[in-house]
């Protein structure tokens, strides 16, 4: 009996492992863009999870034929804000295509994933607006070299210029 729940317990978190793998890393801004016409109706599937465990939130977004980017991004925010909790999601259009799916709280605790789209001629790009890792360049309180000095201006004897208020007589 103990090696059946051991075999449990190790298929479980080789499961639990693969996912992590595949999964996108968690963010706390999501940019969903759209570009195209739709050259027909379908749908856009997408999948929102946080990272506490809780089950994932898939979403379907209908998409009619002739809509262009704005439309379709109108469209993905009206069914995203409906859909998920307005506690734990804030989702609001961005320009053109853009949508923005953020956590008000900003941690990054979620991800978004397009999972489907048979939708002909758009093409959906969900993209984490975190950056991935920390600059790994500290910032500088001071240059790294001073900037230059400027020289002052030599002249040579005998080209002096004349001083600036004295009017040449001819």
């Amino acid at each position: 009996m103990k090696s059946a729940n051991c075999l449990a317990v190790l298929a479980a978190f080789v499961a639990a492992s693969a996912f992590a793998a595949t999964a996108p890393p968690s963010a706390g801004v999501w940019n969903i863009a759209t570009t195209g016409k739709a050259a027909s109706s379908g749908d856009l599937e997408f999948r929102v999870t946080a990272i506490d465990g809780s089950d994932p939130v898939e979403i379907s977004v209908p998409v009619i034929a002739g809509a262009t980017e704005e439309a379709m991004a109108r469209a993905i925010r009206r069914v995203l804000s409906s859909q998920l909790p307005r506690e734990r999601y804030s989702v609001e259009l961005g320009e053109g295509g853009n949508v923005l799916v953020s956590d008000p709280r900003g941690r990054p605790n979620f991800t978004v994933e397009l999972m489907n789209s048979d939708i002909d001629n758009v093409r959906v790009a969900v993209q984490s607006v975190t950056p991935a890792a920390a600059p790994t360049v500290p910032t500088q309180a001071v240059p790294a070299e001073p900037p230059p000095t400027p020289h002052p201006v030599q002249t040579v004897p005998g080209n002096a210029a004349p001083p600036a208020n004295t009017i040449a007589k001819a």
